[in-house]
């Protein structure tokens, strides 16, 4: 969400959803490239031609959110669906994307790929689609209600806060001191991934965590947190932070104390903040999400359940590590969230 053992930096990828994915290139691979006429239902023999598609997310202009709509316009586009434009509030407030997804539920589509701004309120204005048959794929924030939609799909945070862990471990050469910087300790999300730190780190007896905080969201509040943890610990090694904004807090905090590369530092996702921070050397790894392949995902839910087929209740989406070295090759730039689809 916009809240996965390495010698050397490279990039790798989680293989948490191939399985998944392999299923998704099949059917496309068969299907027309372009949306035929007509509304949901499809025509001819497969319900999945022509079927509407809504997207509705919890902030506009968010790269990782337009990504999804990206991903799931691609796939449906394939599919020979008819697949919208994200709608979405400007900054993640439920109440305003309640509103927004009531207004697209008018237009009857056959699906709505969802991500919720509150995991209870924001049930709420699915709960008349679900009685009317409408197909939800809740994608990356989980509504607590999972009678609310038919798949879930997000990054097994977990996994890939154990996978960027280990990484750090080895690039400290698997002792000394770090720090972790999370925000909202109560989000399911930041809770998985303060856990994956800590069950990577039972395997490394020669790493000490000295703290790990929660400081409230806020650049200045985060970086004097970075500031306070740097002065208390002189010999920290390193620094885990659990989204973008504790990485850029912290890496003023860093360039102030002179410390840039000699205290590591690593983050999760590939917007555009830490993509500066991966080129400047201030940031060394983060974990790249894929919201484009999620989109993708969502969309072979979505022909799975129209079809009658078996659908998945979660799904899990790749992520891989993009690190400060490979940032800029084509590899590297594939995996940062862009503001618009390609």
């Amino acid at each position: 969400m916009n809240s996965s053992a390495f010698t050397a930096p490279s990039s790798r990828r989680i293989v948490l959803a191939a399985a998944a994915t392999a299923l998704l290139l099949v059917p496309l691979a068969a299907c027309s490239g372009s949306a035929p006429e007509g509304g949901g239902g499809g025509d001819g023999d497969d319900p999945v031609a022509g079927a509407t598609i809504a997207i509705a997310g919890p902030q506009s202009g968010d790269p990782y959110y337009v990504q999804v709509a990206c991903g799931a316009q691609a796939a449906g586009k394939k599919l020979g669906m008819d697949v919208g434009e994200l709608q979405a509030p400007q900054n993640q407030n439920q109440a305003q994307l309640t509103t927004i997804v009531q207004n697209v539920l008018t237009s009857a589509p056959d699906a709505l790929i969802y991500t919720p701004a509150d995991p209870v309120a924001g049930g709420i204005p699915v709960q008349s689609a679900r009685g009317d048959g409408v197909t939800v794929i809740d994608v990356d924030a989980q509504l607590e209600d999972d009678e609310l939609y038919d798949s879930f799909i997000a990054s097994n945070h977990y996994e890939g806060a154990k996978e960027i862990t280990t990484y750090l471990a080895d690039l400290i050469g698997g002792e000394g001191q770090i720090a972790a910087i999370g925000s909202l300790a109560t989000n399911p999300i930041t809770q998985a991934r303060i856990k994956g730190f800590e069950d990577a780190l039972k395997e490394y007896p020669d790493i000490e965590v000295v703290s790990i905080s929660y400081p409230e969201i806020s650049a200045d509040i985060i970086q004097a947190n970075a500031a306070s943890t740097l002065v208390k610990y002189p010999d920290l090694k390193a620094i885990y932070t659990t989204n973008y904004l504790n990485s850029t807090g912290a890496a003023v905090a860093l360039r102030n104390a002179d410390v840039v590369g000699d205290v590591k530092m690593v983050s999760w996702d590939a917007g555009a903040a830490n993509v500066e921070l991966l080129q400047e050397g201030v940031l060394q790894a983060t974990v790249a999400q894929q919201p484009f392949a999620m989109g993708e995902l969502a969309i072979e839910q979505i022909a799975a359940q129209l079809r009658g087929d078996e659908v998945s209740k979660t799904v899990d989406a790749p992520v891989e590590i993009l690190t400060s070295e490979d940032v800029d090759t084509p590899e590297g730039e594939a995996l940062w969230y862009k503001t618009e689809c390609n």
